[in-house]
């Protein structure tokens, strides 16, 4: 190797002829699945080309791994079936219309005698009946699909992986890895739902216990929907003892906290703008907070709540156009003025009134 080579990276090599490629051993675990014991792709003529294309191609390889190991047991058996048989009798399996002792039935049991041993055993099972078995619904299954349906709607994929990340945190440290990820969804329990409450009920006060636990419920309840599923939904109706309406809760504005906190705007134009906007509304507070200039209509005098960069919405049904009183309208525009589409009014004084509006219930 030439001297003035800088060394190189895991799993690349410089071949005789001065090329480069990657080398990656296939964990023993997946080699029956993938076929080989190494696998090889070639980098590039030159050092620099192959430090170029090498994160690309390590990334491939990261997630073949990663999607072999994680393959449903039905979409293996297939994939092996189209394979080794053609796609006339893959889709003959996947419609159900291998008939007993026919040719093609024949052949499923041969190929599955060549993979017995080799591939797990339901895998093996569902080549040699010609018939595919979806995997469970899982607990966590519903979670990703609930997760993505909420995406759908509005809030902001990263919001609901969070949420989503967490919940599995707790439910897998409650009920176990196992009914998390791997037992079937009719197989968890009211005694499981009632672990999963004791557990956060340990850090957590019980009206965020309650909205966590509402969370799953909608989750499972989705899921029992969109695949029809005749299971019941253990998490419904769990006693929370406390949850429920307290003196901490927030409470929508009186005439009394209103005349309190008068005061506190009327002296900065944008903040008593964005004020008169919130009370005569009757929006969220991070709604107005999180107005964009578009958002505001001061024609049609009405103000349009829809998710944006800044913040997303807290239900389907949030996205929706409200009326602007005259007053409102009229503080608002002299704020509008020199800005373009996409600007909020003001980020320095959209926190100084999200910092000072809790206030109002002291």
């Amino acid at each position: 190797m030439d001297p003035k080579m800088p060394k190189l990276p895991a799993y690349v090599f410089r071949r005789q002829n001065g090329s480069y490629r990657y080398k990656r051993n296939v964990p023993k675990k997946l080699r029956p699945l993938i076929g080989k014991d190494t696998l090889y792709r070639q980098l590039g003529e030159s050092y620099s080309e192959a430090m170029t294309a090498l994160p690309k191609v390590h990334l491939e390889i990261e997630q073949l791994f990663a999607a072999e190991e994680t393959m449903p047991t039905n979409e293996r058996a297939l994939a092996f079936i189209r394979a080794a048989l053609g796609e006339e009798v893959a889709d003959m399996v996947v419609a159900g219309q291998i008939v007993e002792y026919s040719q093609e039935d024949y052949a499923l049991n041969e190929l599955a005698k060549t993979i017995k041993g080799k591939l797990p055993q339901e895998v093996v099972r569902q080549v040699y009946n010609g018939k595919l078995q979806s995997p469970p619904m899982t607990l966590d299954t519903a979670l990703s699909d609930y997760a993505a349906y909420k995406a759908g709607e509005g809030v902001r994929d990263k919001d609901a992986a969070l949420r989503i990340k967490k919940l599995r945190k707790d439910l897998k440290s409650s009920l176990g890895e196992h009914k998390l990820e791997k037992g079937s969804l009719a197989e968890i329990t009211r005694a499981d739902a009632n672990a999963f409450r004791d557990h956060l009920l340990e850090r957590m006060k019980p009206n965020s216990v309650l909205r966590n636990v509402a969370v799953v419920k909608a989750a499972v309840n989705y899921v029992i929907t969109e695949h029809s599923l005749t299971i019941p939904n253990v998490f419904n109706g769990l006693k929370i003892k406390g949850a429920g309406a307290s003196v901490e809760d927030r409470h929508p504005l009186t005439d009394e906290h209103i005349a309190i906190a008068t005061p506190c705007y009327q002296d900065d134009p944008l903040a008593w703008a964005l004020f008169i906007t919130l009370i005569d509304t009757g929006a969220r507070l991070s709604e107005i907070v999180g107005l964009e200039v578009q958002d505001v209509d001061l024609q049609e005098r009405a103000v349009t709540i829809k998710p944006n960069n800044i913040r997303g919405l807290k239900t389907k049904g949030s996205h929706r156009t409200l009326p602007l009183s005259h007053r409102a309208a009229e503080t608002l525009q002299e704020h509008r003025k020199g800005k373009e589409d996409g600007e909020l009014f003001s980020p320095s004084t959209l926190a100084l009134v999200a910092m000072m509006l809790p206030l109002l219930c002291s």
